[in-house]
Protein backbone atom coordinates (compact mmCIF):
# COMPACT_ATOMS: atom_id res chain seq x y z
CA UNK A 1 0.00 0.00 0.00
CA UNK A 2 2.70 2.30 1.05
CA UNK A 3 4.56 1.63 -2.62
CA UNK A 4 1.37 1.81 -4.73
CA UNK A 5 0.35 5.53 -2.59
CA UNK A 6 4.12 6.63 -3.32
CA UNK A 7 3.69 5.98 -6.66
CA UNK A 8 3.68 8.98 -9.28
CA UNK A 9 0.52 9.23 -11.46
CA UNK A 10 0.98 7.24 -14.25
CA UNK A 11 -2.05 9.22 -16.28
CA UNK A 12 0.44 12.55 -16.37
CA UNK A 13 3.23 12.09 -18.41
CA UNK A 14 6.58 13.28 -17.52
CA UNK A 15 6.36 16.51 -20.39
CA UNK A 16 3.30 17.35 -18.57
CA UNK A 17 4.87 17.64 -15.28
CA UNK A 18 8.27 19.18 -16.04
CA UNK A 19 6.14 22.01 -17.92
CA UNK A 20 3.77 22.25 -15.02
CA UNK A 21 7.03 22.96 -12.67
CA UNK A 22 8.58 25.06 -14.94
CA UNK A 23 5.31 27.15 -15.55
CA UNK A 24 5.42 27.98 -11.56
CA UNK A 25 2.20 25.75 -11.07
CA UNK A 26 3.12 23.00 -8.78
CA UNK A 27 3.75 22.94 -4.78
CA UNK A 28 7.19 22.45 -3.55
CA UNK A 29 6.82 20.03 -0.83
CA UNK A 30 10.64 20.02 0.12
CA UNK A 31 10.63 23.51 0.48
CA UNK A 32 10.85 24.75 4.22
CA UNK A 33 10.44 28.21 3.87
CA UNK A 34 7.07 27.77 2.16
CA UNK A 35 5.43 26.14 5.03
CA UNK A 36 6.49 28.82 7.12
CA UNK A 37 3.04 30.73 8.26
CA UNK A 38 1.64 33.31 5.90
CA UNK A 39 2.75 36.49 8.43
CA UNK A 40 5.91 35.06 8.38
CA UNK A 41 6.31 34.84 4.64
CA UNK A 42 4.75 38.32 3.88
CA UNK A 43 7.20 39.85 6.19
CA UNK A 44 10.27 38.52 4.20
CA UNK A 45 8.27 39.62 1.09
CA UNK A 46 8.61 43.28 2.61
CA UNK A 47 12.01 43.64 3.56
CA UNK A 48 12.65 42.66 0.21
CA UNK A 49 13.32 45.47 -2.91
CA UNK A 50 10.66 46.29 -4.57
CA UNK A 51 11.04 44.28 -7.85
CA UNK A 52 11.93 41.00 -5.97
CA UNK A 53 9.16 41.68 -3.75
CA UNK A 54 7.07 41.49 -6.61
CA UNK A 55 8.69 38.84 -8.34
CA UNK A 56 8.10 36.10 -5.39
CA UNK A 57 4.63 36.01 -7.50
CA UNK A 58 6.23 33.75 -9.57
CA UNK A 59 7.69 30.95 -7.04
CA UNK A 60 4.72 29.01 -6.74
CA UNK A 61 1.02 28.65 -6.03
CA UNK A 62 1.67 29.05 -2.90
CA UNK A 63 3.71 32.31 -2.95
CA UNK A 64 1.45 33.88 -5.96
CA UNK A 65 -1.10 35.71 -3.50
CA UNK A 66 1.44 36.44 -0.71
CA UNK A 67 2.50 39.79 -2.46
CA UNK A 68 -0.63 41.50 -2.74
CA UNK A 69 -1.45 40.87 1.18
CA UNK A 70 2.28 41.69 2.67
CA UNK A 71 3.07 44.30 3.63
CA UNK A 72 4.11 47.16 0.98
CA UNK A 73 7.79 48.31 0.54
CA UNK A 74 7.62 50.51 -2.29
CA UNK A 75 10.87 51.88 -3.68
CA UNK A 76 10.62 54.61 -5.85
CA UNK A 77 13.36 55.96 -8.14
CA UNK A 78 15.50 55.02 -11.30
CA UNK A 79 17.86 52.40 -9.73
CA UNK A 80 17.77 48.49 -11.04
CA UNK A 81 15.67 47.62 -7.42
CA UNK A 82 13.27 50.57 -7.86
CA UNK A 83 10.29 50.82 -9.48
CA UNK A 84 9.61 53.84 -11.79
CA UNK A 85 7.22 56.31 -10.82
CA UNK A 86 4.75 56.07 -13.67
CA UNK A 87 4.45 52.27 -12.11
CA UNK A 88 3.38 53.78 -8.60
CA UNK A 89 -0.25 53.98 -9.32
CA UNK A 90 -0.90 50.20 -10.74
CA UNK A 91 1.04 49.00 -8.14
CA UNK A 92 -1.11 50.49 -5.33
CA UNK A 93 -3.90 50.21 -6.63
CA UNK A 94 -3.63 46.06 -7.40
CA UNK A 95 -1.91 45.75 -3.13
CA UNK A 96 -4.40 44.92 -0.78
CA UNK A 97 -2.34 44.91 1.84
CA UNK A 98 -1.18 47.25 4.15
CA UNK A 99 1.69 49.32 3.90
CA UNK A 100 5.10 49.70 5.43
CA UNK A 101 7.86 51.91 3.89
CA UNK A 102 7.53 54.02 0.91
CA UNK A 103 11.00 55.72 -0.54
CA UNK A 104 11.21 58.52 -2.90
CA UNK A 105 14.56 60.46 -2.10
CA UNK A 106 14.82 61.79 -5.54
CA UNK A 107 12.14 64.05 -5.76
CA UNK A 108 11.73 67.03 -8.24
CA UNK A 109 9.86 70.31 -7.81
CA UNK A 110 6.50 70.19 -9.31
CA UNK A 111 7.31 66.87 -10.62
CA UNK A 112 4.45 64.32 -9.71
CA UNK A 113 3.06 66.62 -7.61
CA UNK A 114 -0.89 65.29 -8.50
CA UNK A 115 0.06 61.81 -7.65
CA UNK A 116 1.89 61.83 -5.04
CA UNK A 117 -1.40 63.80 -3.38
CA UNK A 118 -3.15 60.89 -5.16
CA UNK A 119 -0.69 57.98 -3.45
CA UNK A 120 -1.27 59.37 0.36
CA UNK A 121 -4.66 59.83 0.22
CA UNK A 122 -5.27 55.76 -0.80
CA UNK A 123 -5.33 53.25 1.35
CA UNK A 124 -2.49 51.21 0.46
CA UNK A 125 -0.39 54.20 2.14
CA UNK A 126 -2.93 54.82 5.05
CA UNK A 127 -0.53 52.84 7.82
CA UNK A 128 2.79 53.95 6.62
CA UNK A 129 5.64 52.56 8.82
CA UNK A 130 8.95 53.73 7.10
CA UNK A 131 9.21 56.95 5.05
CA UNK A 132 12.41 58.60 2.99
CA UNK A 133 12.03 61.71 0.95
CA UNK A 134 14.29 64.09 -0.15
CA UNK A 135 15.41 66.33 -3.26
CA UNK A 136 17.42 65.70 -6.20
CA UNK A 137 17.54 69.66 -6.92
CA UNK A 138 20.65 72.13 -5.67
CA UNK A 139 18.33 73.59 -3.27
CA UNK A 140 16.26 72.77 -0.65
CA UNK A 141 12.45 72.60 -1.47
CA UNK A 142 9.33 73.08 1.03
CA UNK A 143 8.52 70.41 3.26
CA UNK A 144 6.03 68.10 1.01
CA UNK A 145 2.55 68.12 2.82
CA UNK A 146 1.65 64.78 2.13
CA UNK A 147 4.39 63.84 4.92
CA UNK A 148 2.07 64.71 7.42
CA UNK A 149 -0.45 62.14 7.04
CA UNK A 150 1.10 59.53 8.38
CA UNK A 151 2.78 61.17 11.05
CA UNK A 152 0.41 58.92 13.45
CA UNK A 153 1.52 55.44 12.20
CA UNK A 154 5.44 56.16 11.46
CA UNK A 155 8.15 54.29 13.01
CA UNK A 156 11.33 55.77 10.76
CA UNK A 157 11.77 59.12 9.07
CA UNK A 158 13.83 60.29 6.89
CA UNK A 159 14.38 64.00 5.37
CA UNK A 160 16.81 65.30 3.23
CA UNK A 161 16.96 68.79 1.26
CA UNK A 162 13.59 70.18 2.89
CA UNK A 163 12.51 73.49 4.49
CA UNK A 164 10.10 73.46 7.45
CA UNK A 165 8.53 76.44 6.12
CA UNK A 166 7.62 78.91 9.41
CA UNK A 167 3.87 77.64 8.64
CA UNK A 168 4.85 74.77 10.66
CA UNK A 169 3.68 75.90 14.21
CA UNK A 170 6.21 74.81 16.87
CA UNK A 171 4.11 72.14 18.37
CA UNK A 172 2.37 71.61 15.57
CA UNK A 173 4.36 67.87 14.68
CA UNK A 174 3.41 65.26 16.25
CA UNK A 175 4.76 61.76 15.48
CA UNK A 176 3.75 59.70 18.98
CA UNK A 177 5.27 56.03 17.50
CA UNK A 178 8.56 57.52 15.73
CA UNK A 179 11.70 55.39 16.94
CA UNK A 180 14.19 56.49 14.05
CA UNK A 181 14.68 60.86 12.47
CA UNK A 182 17.24 61.40 10.08
CA UNK A 183 17.60 65.11 8.90
CA UNK A 184 19.90 65.98 6.34
CA UNK A 185 20.11 69.03 4.67
CA UNK A 186 17.23 70.95 6.44
CA UNK A 187 16.56 73.98 6.96
CA UNK A 188 14.28 74.85 10.11
CA UNK A 189 14.13 76.81 12.89
CA UNK A 190 14.87 76.45 16.70
CA UNK A 191 11.88 76.38 18.01
CA UNK A 192 10.14 74.24 15.06
CA UNK A 193 13.01 71.16 15.67
CA UNK A 194 12.48 71.86 19.30
CA UNK A 195 8.48 71.16 18.85
CA UNK A 196 9.41 68.09 16.44
CA UNK A 197 11.59 66.54 18.99
CA UNK A 198 9.17 67.40 21.64
CA UNK A 199 6.49 65.50 19.85
CA UNK A 200 8.46 62.20 19.86
CA UNK A 201 8.05 60.86 22.77
CA UNK A 202 9.47 57.29 21.38
CA UNK A 203 12.13 58.49 19.82
CA UNK A 204 14.86 56.26 20.10
CA UNK A 205 17.41 57.28 17.16
CA UNK A 206 18.74 60.55 15.99
CA UNK A 207 20.37 61.33 12.80
CA UNK A 208 21.75 65.08 12.05
CA UNK A 209 23.64 66.41 9.78
CA UNK A 210 24.23 70.05 7.80
CA UNK A 211 20.90 71.49 9.62
CA UNK A 212 20.78 75.00 9.60
CA UNK A 213 18.32 77.71 10.75
CA UNK A 214 15.55 78.85 8.49
CA UNK A 215 16.75 82.27 9.16
CA UNK A 216 20.33 82.06 7.69
CA UNK A 217 19.39 82.09 3.66
CA UNK A 218 19.21 80.26 1.26
CA UNK A 219 21.73 77.56 0.68
CA UNK A 220 23.43 74.98 -2.16
CA UNK A 221 24.67 71.50 -1.31
CA UNK A 222 25.09 70.07 -4.66
CA UNK A 223 29.12 69.74 -5.71
CA UNK A 224 30.24 72.16 -2.63
CA UNK A 225 32.07 71.15 0.09
CA UNK A 226 30.25 70.44 3.13
CA UNK A 227 30.57 73.07 5.62
CA UNK A 228 29.70 72.60 9.67
CA UNK A 229 26.47 74.26 10.74
CA UNK A 230 25.92 75.08 14.10
CA UNK A 231 24.52 72.40 16.17
CA UNK A 232 20.59 73.92 16.67
CA UNK A 233 20.52 73.61 20.65
CA UNK A 234 16.90 72.42 20.22
CA UNK A 235 18.43 68.87 19.74
CA UNK A 236 19.71 68.80 23.47
CA UNK A 237 16.80 69.74 24.51
CA UNK A 238 14.88 66.28 23.64
CA UNK A 239 17.04 64.15 24.15
CA UNK A 240 15.39 61.78 26.92
CA UNK A 241 14.68 58.98 24.76
CA UNK A 242 17.43 58.59 22.22
CA UNK A 243 18.95 55.67 22.45
CA UNK A 244 21.43 56.16 19.08
CA UNK A 245 22.79 59.61 18.22
CA UNK A 246 24.80 60.28 14.66
CA UNK A 247 25.77 63.92 14.65
CA UNK A 248 27.96 64.89 11.40
CA UNK A 249 28.71 68.37 10.08
CA UNK A 250 28.01 70.04 13.12
CA UNK A 251 29.51 72.41 15.60
CA UNK A 252 29.51 72.23 19.05
CA UNK A 253 29.51 76.23 20.03
CA UNK A 254 31.01 77.44 23.53
CA UNK A 255 27.15 78.12 24.53
CA UNK A 256 26.33 74.87 24.73
CA UNK A 257 26.07 73.86 28.51
CA UNK A 258 27.43 70.90 29.83
CA UNK A 259 23.99 71.06 31.31
CA UNK A 260 22.34 71.11 28.65
CA UNK A 261 23.28 68.32 27.50
CA UNK A 262 21.63 64.98 28.55
CA UNK A 263 21.10 61.98 27.10
CA UNK A 264 20.03 58.90 30.37
CA UNK A 265 19.25 56.74 27.58
CA UNK A 266 21.94 56.99 24.76
CA UNK A 267 24.15 53.78 23.14
CA UNK A 268 25.87 54.93 20.55
CA UNK A 269 27.29 58.21 19.53
CA UNK A 270 29.07 58.98 16.77
CA UNK A 271 30.61 62.41 16.53
CA UNK A 272 31.68 63.05 12.48
CA UNK A 273 33.16 65.86 11.07
CA UNK A 274 32.44 68.23 14.42
CA UNK A 275 33.59 70.99 15.49
CA UNK A 276 34.07 70.82 19.86
CA UNK A 277 36.48 71.64 22.70
CA UNK A 278 37.62 69.37 25.20
CA UNK A 279 35.26 70.81 27.72
CA UNK A 280 32.09 70.60 25.52
CA UNK A 281 33.30 66.80 24.96
CA UNK A 282 33.27 66.06 28.53
CA UNK A 283 30.17 67.51 29.12
CA UNK A 284 28.63 65.72 26.62
CA UNK A 285 30.24 62.01 27.66
CA UNK A 286 29.09 63.00 31.70
CA UNK A 287 25.25 63.52 30.08
CA UNK A 288 25.47 59.94 28.47
CA UNK A 289 24.80 57.77 31.44
CA UNK A 290 24.62 54.61 29.45
CA UNK A 291 26.73 55.37 26.47
CA UNK A 292 28.47 51.88 25.29
CA UNK A 293 30.23 52.76 22.34
CA UNK A 294 31.61 56.24 21.08
CA UNK A 295 33.04 56.81 17.13
CA UNK A 296 34.72 60.32 16.17
CA UNK A 297 35.95 61.08 13.31
CA UNK A 298 37.65 64.63 11.79
CA UNK A 299 37.05 66.01 15.28
CA UNK A 300 38.28 69.95 15.90
CA UNK A 301 38.94 72.49 18.11
CA UNK A 302 35.91 74.97 18.55
CA UNK A 303 38.28 77.63 18.48
CA UNK A 304 39.95 77.05 15.76
CA UNK A 305 38.34 74.58 12.99
CA UNK A 306 41.02 74.05 10.71
CA UNK A 307 43.54 73.10 13.74
CA UNK A 308 43.63 69.62 15.01
CA UNK A 309 42.18 69.34 19.01
CA UNK A 310 45.35 69.83 20.96
CA UNK A 311 43.70 67.08 23.62
CA UNK A 312 40.10 65.09 23.91
CA UNK A 313 39.64 63.28 27.43
CA UNK A 314 37.68 59.87 28.17
CA UNK A 315 35.85 59.49 31.39
CA UNK A 316 32.61 57.19 31.15
CA UNK A 317 31.83 54.79 33.85
CA UNK A 318 30.03 53.02 31.13
CA UNK A 319 31.50 53.20 27.94
CA UNK A 320 32.73 49.86 26.23
CA UNK A 321 33.67 50.67 22.74
CA UNK A 322 35.96 53.57 21.58
CA UNK A 323 36.76 53.98 17.96
CA UNK A 324 38.50 56.48 16.94
CA UNK A 325 39.24 57.06 12.79
CA UNK A 326 42.14 59.32 11.12
CA UNK A 327 40.94 59.93 8.32
CA UNK A 328 42.19 63.89 7.33
CA UNK A 329 41.44 66.04 10.66
CA UNK A 330 41.65 64.55 13.91
CA UNK A 331 43.18 64.57 17.62
CA UNK A 332 47.12 64.85 18.71
CA UNK A 333 46.09 63.46 22.45
CA UNK A 334 43.36 60.62 23.74
CA UNK A 335 43.28 60.24 27.23
CA UNK A 336 41.26 57.51 29.02
CA UNK A 337 41.13 59.00 32.35
CA UNK A 338 38.82 57.06 33.55
CA UNK A 339 36.81 53.91 31.67
CA UNK A 340 36.33 50.97 33.90
CA UNK A 341 34.09 49.41 31.10
CA UNK A 342 36.51 49.97 27.98
CA UNK A 343 37.15 46.73 26.30
CA UNK A 344 37.56 47.92 23.02
CA UNK A 345 40.00 50.95 21.56
CA UNK A 346 39.78 51.02 17.59
CA UNK A 347 41.83 52.85 15.16
CA UNK A 348 40.89 52.64 11.96
CA UNK A 349 42.56 54.29 8.78
CA UNK A 350 45.20 54.99 10.91
CA UNK A 351 48.58 55.92 8.79
CA UNK A 352 52.35 55.93 9.96
CA UNK A 353 52.43 60.12 9.42
CA UNK A 354 49.68 60.41 12.05
CA UNK A 355 50.63 62.53 14.99
CA UNK A 356 48.64 61.06 18.03
CA UNK A 357 49.78 59.66 21.67
CA UNK A 358 47.01 57.50 23.26
CA UNK A 359 47.36 57.59 26.80
CA UNK A 360 45.52 55.00 29.40
CA UNK A 361 45.47 56.17 32.43
CA UNK A 362 42.10 53.75 33.91
CA UNK A 363 41.21 51.13 31.64
CA UNK A 364 41.61 47.72 33.79
CA UNK A 365 39.09 45.91 30.95
CA UNK A 366 41.21 47.19 27.60
CA UNK A 367 41.46 43.80 25.32
CA UNK A 368 41.05 44.94 22.08
CA UNK A 369 43.59 47.42 20.34
CA UNK A 370 44.85 48.65 17.12
CA UNK A 371 45.64 48.65 14.09
CA UNK A 372 48.38 50.49 15.70
CA UNK A 373 50.42 51.99 12.69
CA UNK A 374 54.50 52.00 13.22
CA UNK A 375 58.13 51.53 11.69
CA UNK A 376 61.01 50.31 12.84
CA UNK A 377 64.10 53.04 13.52
CA UNK A 378 66.11 53.60 10.87
CA UNK A 379 69.51 53.21 12.76
CA UNK A 380 68.37 50.60 15.36
CA UNK A 381 66.94 47.74 15.07
CA UNK A 382 67.12 45.76 18.11
CA UNK A 383 65.80 48.71 20.83
CA UNK A 384 62.86 48.40 23.01
CA UNK A 385 61.27 51.90 21.91
CA UNK A 386 60.37 51.05 18.12
CA UNK A 387 59.48 53.90 16.37
CA UNK A 388 55.51 54.39 16.08
CA UNK A 389 55.91 57.37 13.88
CA UNK A 390 54.63 60.01 16.32
CA UNK A 391 51.87 57.37 17.36
CA UNK A 392 52.55 56.84 21.12
CA UNK A 393 50.83 54.89 24.09
CA UNK A 394 51.30 55.54 27.64
CA UNK A 395 49.76 53.20 30.45
CA UNK A 396 49.96 55.77 33.02
CA UNK A 397 52.73 58.41 32.91
CA UNK A 398 55.22 56.24 31.35
CA UNK A 399 55.13 54.85 27.66
CA UNK A 400 53.77 51.39 27.39
CA UNK A 401 57.38 48.79 27.41
CA UNK A 402 58.44 45.74 28.29
CA UNK A 403 59.06 46.84 31.93
CA UNK A 404 55.05 48.97 31.36
CA UNK A 405 53.17 46.21 30.09
CA UNK A 406 49.52 46.00 29.49
CA UNK A 407 48.64 42.68 30.97
CA UNK A 408 44.87 43.14 29.77
CA UNK A 409 45.18 43.21 26.28
CA UNK A 410 43.96 39.70 24.72
CA UNK A 411 43.68 41.17 21.00
CA UNK A 412 46.29 43.41 18.99
CA UNK A 413 46.36 44.50 15.61
CA UNK A 414 49.55 46.40 13.95
CA UNK A 415 49.82 47.92 10.52
CA UNK A 416 53.74 46.72 9.58
CA UNK A 417 55.93 46.63 6.89
CA UNK A 418 57.27 42.72 6.34
CA UNK A 419 60.31 43.86 7.39
CA UNK A 420 59.69 44.90 10.33
CA UNK A 421 59.79 41.12 12.58
CA UNK A 422 62.26 42.71 14.84
CA UNK A 423 60.20 45.88 15.85
CA UNK A 424 56.77 43.12 16.05
CA UNK A 425 58.24 41.21 18.43
CA UNK A 426 59.54 44.05 20.65
CA UNK A 427 55.87 45.04 20.76
CA UNK A 428 54.98 41.72 21.96
CA UNK A 429 56.77 41.60 24.75
CA UNK A 430 54.75 44.70 26.36
CA UNK A 431 51.20 42.49 25.95
CA UNK A 432 52.32 39.33 27.78
CA UNK A 433 48.77 37.75 27.70
CA UNK A 434 48.02 38.79 24.12
CA UNK A 435 45.90 35.81 22.41
CA UNK A 436 45.50 36.81 19.13
CA UNK A 437 47.25 39.04 16.44
CA UNK A 438 46.20 40.61 13.25
CA UNK A 439 49.15 41.84 11.25
CA UNK A 440 48.42 44.38 7.90
CA UNK A 441 51.30 44.44 6.08
CA UNK A 442 51.71 47.86 4.12
CA UNK A 443 54.11 47.97 1.04
CA UNK A 444 57.69 49.59 1.67
CA UNK A 445 60.21 50.67 -0.48
CA UNK A 446 63.16 49.11 1.07
CA UNK A 447 65.12 46.44 -1.16
CA UNK A 448 64.19 42.96 -0.66
CA UNK A 449 66.45 41.34 2.07
CA UNK A 450 66.37 38.08 3.97
CA UNK A 451 64.90 38.31 7.45
CA UNK A 452 67.85 36.87 10.09
CA UNK A 453 66.32 35.79 13.21
CA UNK A 454 67.40 37.38 16.36
CA UNK A 455 65.22 36.30 18.61
CA UNK A 456 66.82 35.11 21.84
CA UNK A 457 65.43 31.97 23.14
CA UNK A 458 66.93 32.50 26.96
CA UNK A 459 64.58 35.61 26.49
CA UNK A 460 61.45 34.10 25.73
CA UNK A 461 58.36 36.50 24.90
CA UNK A 462 56.10 35.25 27.07
CA UNK A 463 52.77 35.57 24.78
CA UNK A 464 54.74 33.21 22.44
CA UNK A 465 55.25 30.73 25.03
CA UNK A 466 51.74 30.42 26.39
CA UNK A 467 49.31 32.50 25.47
CA UNK A 468 48.99 33.30 21.75
CA UNK A 469 46.51 31.47 19.97
CA UNK A 470 46.01 32.74 16.67
CA UNK A 471 47.73 35.31 14.16
CA UNK A 472 46.04 36.25 10.88
CA UNK A 473 48.19 38.27 8.25
CA UNK A 474 45.93 40.44 5.82
CA UNK A 475 47.01 41.95 2.70
CA UNK A 476 49.32 39.12 2.59
CA UNK A 477 51.64 38.79 -0.87
CA UNK A 478 53.08 34.93 -1.17
CA UNK A 479 56.01 35.83 -3.49
CA UNK A 480 57.56 38.50 -1.43
CA UNK A 481 60.36 36.34 0.89
CA UNK A 482 60.28 38.88 3.61
CA UNK A 483 56.80 38.16 4.39
CA UNK A 484 57.04 34.51 4.21
CA UNK A 485 60.06 34.79 6.36
CA UNK A 486 57.74 37.03 9.05
CA UNK A 487 55.00 34.00 8.67
CA UNK A 488 57.38 31.36 9.25
CA UNK A 489 59.08 32.70 12.69
CA UNK A 490 55.59 32.55 14.41
CA UNK A 491 54.97 28.35 12.57
CA UNK A 492 58.55 27.70 14.53
CA UNK A 493 58.13 30.06 17.66
CA UNK A 494 54.56 30.17 18.79
CA UNK A 495 53.96 27.13 20.92
CA UNK A 496 50.44 27.10 21.67
CA UNK A 497 49.26 28.23 18.13
CA UNK A 498 45.88 26.72 17.12
CA UNK A 499 45.69 29.06 13.52
CA UNK A 500 47.25 30.65 11.57
CA UNK A 501 45.50 32.44 8.84
CA UNK A 502 46.48 34.72 5.68
CA UNK A 503 44.24 37.04 3.58
CA UNK A 504 45.45 38.24 0.03
CA UNK A 505 44.75 38.32 -3.00
CA UNK A 506 44.30 35.01 -5.88
CA UNK A 507 47.77 36.33 -7.90
CA UNK A 508 49.97 36.47 -5.04
CA UNK A 509 48.70 34.22 -2.27
CA UNK A 510 48.37 30.96 -4.72
CA UNK A 511 51.82 30.22 -4.01
CA UNK A 512 51.81 29.83 -0.22
CA UNK A 513 48.43 27.67 -0.16
CA UNK A 514 49.71 25.51 -3.10
CA UNK A 515 52.82 24.07 -0.65
CA UNK A 516 52.24 25.83 2.71
CA UNK A 517 54.44 22.40 4.42
CA UNK A 518 57.42 23.25 2.19
CA UNK A 519 57.24 27.34 2.24
CA UNK A 520 56.82 27.87 6.19
CA UNK A 521 58.05 24.27 7.16
CA UNK A 522 54.87 22.90 8.87
CA UNK A 523 56.82 19.98 10.12
CA UNK A 524 59.17 21.97 12.49
CA UNK A 525 56.00 23.97 13.82
CA UNK A 526 56.30 24.70 17.38
CA UNK A 527 53.13 24.17 17.84
CA UNK A 528 51.78 20.54 16.95
CA UNK A 529 48.25 21.54 17.03
CA UNK A 530 48.34 24.64 14.44
CA UNK A 531 45.87 24.55 11.31
CA UNK A 532 46.76 27.12 8.45
CA UNK A 533 43.77 28.63 6.26
CA UNK A 534 44.10 30.71 3.02
CA UNK A 535 41.31 33.07 2.16
CA UNK A 536 41.33 33.94 -1.65
CA UNK A 537 40.25 37.71 -3.00
CA UNK A 538 40.08 38.07 -6.40
CA UNK A 539 42.65 40.44 -7.50
CA UNK A 540 39.44 41.81 -9.79
CA UNK A 541 38.07 43.92 -6.95
CA UNK A 542 40.83 46.36 -6.36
Amino acid sequence: MEKEAAAPDKGESSGAKGTRARSGDHDVTDDLVSRLPDAILGTIISLLPTKDGGRTQALSRRWRPLWRSAPLNLDVGTTAASVPPSAVSQIISRHLGPSRRFSFPGLRAGEFDAELDSWFHSRALANLEELDIGYASRTIRPLPPFLLRSASTLLVLKINKCDFCDQIAPGGITFPLLKQLSLVRVSISGDVLHGLLSGCPALESLFISEVRSARSGPATWLGAPRISKPLPLSVLRSASTILIAKIWNCDFSDETRPCTMVFPLLVQLSLINVSMSGDVLHGLLSGCHALETLFMSKVRTASCPHVRAPTLRITSPTLRSICLSRRSFGITELVIEDAPCLGRLLIPYSDQDDCVTIRVVKAPKLEILGPIPFRAPKHEVLCDSPDFSKFRIFQGMNLVSSANSMCTVKVLALRSSSCELHAVLNVLRWFPCLEKLFVIFYQHKLKEKKIESQYDQLLPIECLQTHLKKVVFKSYVGTERQQLDFAKFFVLNAKVLNKMEFEGYDDYIISTAACPHKILQVENRASRDAAFEFEFKSSSVC
